[in-house]
């Protein structure tokens, strides 16, 4: 496969799965050492030529001495192992020499671009005074009132020659095209909350430094960027309505002293921005990406999550829910969900009465994928991660608080969702939204800082979680809690991968009972109605 980075052109080709051990590689690469595409063609085409020879004399010597699949090259004689050392070795000698062969063509090309570029020049001085002594051809002609068409057919020669010496422009779109071309582009699996971020990034970058030619964009119009979306405010981006451009976000955090976005923020803008120049790199209608090559960002946490201490559950255990739009039995069962299973915010405020089902005779949530309902878009919803999608068993503490009795009201009422008080809502329209700002406001209005926020719930339980040891009493193994957060498993041995890639649920059962709170954090009375004046 001939591929382009910025860089140059490159070889890239799989080795066969069955030969790996003994190539001792998944992939041959090799740099091509050319931007040339007519270079790297022919290259390419040779290199792939002797990459085939060596899979076959592999193979074949493989099948002449045996035909089992597990062959092992380390278990081999050593008189064998030589054999494959040796076509390796005679592979390795004959890219050398392809290395040798086309250094050699790359000079000549060179020399013949250059040689080119010399009677180019050439032409162009001598076309540059042919146009001055035409100039004063003219103007003699004048002097003499000579006929018009000979004056005609000497300007029109001079016009041609101005043509030629003019610099030729390289095709390159406008901005604000380009960026519909990209977005089209991209595939329609993608989000459309993902789609819409794109386009945020981009709106401000038009505001920003102007439509033009993607490639008459400099370094200087990128750092100017840059040093203006680091001035943005920390609210930047959480009030839907706001039409303010970034010009007058910054002045307003300036004047009043706004705590600033994050660096991770800024990087966000610039990944997405990189892509759309890669898109266009790849098409040469760019010179390069001026995304990339050492632009720096604080990316330091401003504020570092922890979990829910004793003493912070204790101070919202039996608090008030202030909040009209959200009754205190959603936003108790919200939170019982999360402190109990882990799950994420948006997860639990989208869950429908058929994510809850019973397997194996024990109820559990299904973290799955929603298809969209008819005529709204934005209903579709997948989970973060491909781990994210599984099942969570309903423990004990859950059942007792009615979660199961509030999935068969649902399910008897018709309601697509189980919260009917929660709506989709923000820029990305996420059903969390609302309760997100809610809650955020409720544990700040009781003393509970920053660093503790809904997500810590997910902390809180893995921690629980990974405090029982594998080999004591309720041993939990690493991969059902994996299994039951929906984390990427951290153990990648055959054993985990293979033989545990669908734990079973009484396992997840096991995990889900383990989640233990003090006799204070009762779900059904988590939190009371509003207090009336």
């Amino acid at each position: 496969m001939l591929i382009r980075l910025q860089s140059g052109y490159h070889f890239r080709r799989a080795v066969p799965s069955h030969i790996r051990d003994i190539v001792g590689k998944k992939e041959l690469w090799l740099s091509l050492g050319t931007n040339k595409r007519e270079v790297a063609k022919p290259y390419a085409c040779a290199v792939f030529a002797e990459t085939e020879r060596l899979f076959c004399s592999v193979m074949h010597l493989k099948t002449e001495l045996s035909e089992d699949e597990t062959f092992i090259r380390d278990e081999l004689p050593e008189d064998v192992r030589e054999l494959f050392d040796l076509l390796i070795q005679d592979y390795q000698h004959r890219i050398a020499e392809l290395q040798t062969q086309y250094d050699h063509q790359k000079l000549r090309h060179s020399m013949d671009s250059l040689e080119q570029m010399e009677k180019l020049e050439k032409a162009r001085t001598l076309t540059g005074k042919s146009v001055h002594l035409l100039e004063r051809t003219v103007t003699d002609l004048k002097k003499t009132k000579a006929t018009l068409p000979a004056l005609t057919d000497i300007q029109s020669q001079i016009k041609d020659m101005k043509a030629f010496l003019a610099p030729k422009e390289k095709p390159s779109p406008l901005f604000s095209e380009a960026i519909k071309i990209f977005l089209e582009s991209k595939d329609t699996a993608v989000k459309s909350t993902v789609v819409k971020s794109y386009e945020r990034t981009f709106k401000r970058f038009l505001e920003v430094c102007g439509d033009k030619p993607m490639r008459d964009y400099t370094g200087a119009d990128v750092g100017h960027f840059k040093a203006l979306m680091e001035q943005l405010p920390e609210s930047y981006g959480k009030q839907r309505n706001d039409t303010r451009t970034v010009q007058e976000f910054v002045a307003d955090a300036k004047k009043r002293k706004l705590a600033r976005i994050s660096g991770k923020s800024v990087k966000n803008h610039f990944t997405k921005l990189s892509g759309l120049w890669k898109h266009f790199l790849l098409r040469d209608l760019v010179d390069r990406n001026v995304f990339t090559g050492g632009w720096q960002f604080d990316t330091k946490s401003k504020t570092n999550r922890v979990r829910w201490s004793d003493s912070d559950l204790k101070a919202i255990a039996g608090q008030p829910w202030q909040f009209g739009t959200i009754s205190h039995k959603t936003a108790s069962m919200i939170v019982g969900i999360a402190s109990y299973t882990g799950m994420r915010l948006e997860e639990i405020c989208r869950l429908r009465p058929q994510d809850i089902q019973e397997i194996q005779g024990i109820p559990c949530i299904l973290v799955q994928d929603h298809p969209a309902l008819k005529d709204k878009p934005w209903t579709e919803w997948s989970a973060k991660t491909e781990a994210g999608r599984r099942v969570v068993p309903i423990c004990t503490a859950l059942q007792d608080a009615g979660l199961l009795d509030l999935a068969q009201r649902a399910k008897n009422q018709k309601r697509h969702y189980l919260f009917h008080d929660l709506d989709f809502k923000g820029q990305d329209n996420k059903r969390s939204a609302h309760f997100q700002r809610d809650f955020s406001k409720f544990k700040s209005r009781l003393g509970i800082g920053k660093s503790v926020v809904f997500h810590s719930f997910r902390h809180n339980v893995s921690t629980k979680l990974r405090n029982i040891h594998e080999h004591g009493e309720g041993g939990l193994r690493e991969s059902w809690i994996d299994d039951f957060l929906g984390h990427e498993s951290t153990d990648k041995s055959v054993g985990s991968t293979v033989y545990f890639d669908d734990v079973d649920i009484v396992n997840l059962k096991k995990v889900a009972e383990s989640v233990k709170y003090p006799e204070y954090w009762d779900i059904k009375s988590l939190f009371t109605s509003k207090v009336k004046c």
